[in-house]
């Protein structure tokens, strides 16, 4: 957005009430007495804001007290917002999804493998596992949105002769 655009502070205004809507919902905590992850639990990344009516103004924004432990514990993998903003410039937006799903799926592990059909599945791409010009298409589509997050997300992605995909993280 320009900022020497009158309208611009509209628009922060409009996308932080939208921000202020999202709400988080997972089954990944545990029950501190039983251990065991037998709840669903939903909380807000926002408690509450205050924005300021013109943009010389200052605004005040509250995180969820379970939204910033979460963060702090390192639970949500926290996804470099520079290179996400990148990836919206260049108008990479399979990049984009791909780089938030590898990192929620690598986690700490050194390797990620997944079937490549699976991988595809999950990702919204099943159509591109149709046998005629698979590779054709995953190198028009797939591949080159991989390519961008080397570096980033992944050291590299390999496919091995049985059908499989694999992610190295990097170092």
């Amino acid at each position: 957005m320009d900022p020497e655009n009158g309208r611009a502070y509209a628009h922060f205004h409009r996308d932080m009430e939208r921000a202020f809507m999202a709400a988080i919902k997972t089954d990944r905590f545990r029950n501190p007495r039983t251990g065991q992850r037998d709840t669903v639990s939903y909380f807000r990344i926002l408690r509450r804001m205050e924005l300021a009516k013109r943009r010389q103004g200052i605004s005040q924004f509250y995180f969820d007290d379970l939204f910033l432990a979460s963060l702090r514990s390192g639970y949500l993998k926290r996804l470099d917002f520079e290179f996400c903003l990148f990836l919206d410039k260049q108008g990479e937006a399979l990049a984009r999804f791909l780089y938030g799903h590898l990192l929620k799926r690598i986690g700490e592990k050194s390797i990620y493998q997944r079937r490549l059909t699976g991988f595809l599945n999950d990702i919204g791409f099943s159509q591109v596992t149709e046998p005629k010009r698979i590779t054709e298409r995953l190198k028009r589509t797939v591949f080159p949105a991989l390519d961008l997050l080397k570096g980033e997300a992944i050291r590299s992605y390999e496919l091995d002769g049985e059908g499989n995909i694999f992610f190295i993280t990097r170092d």
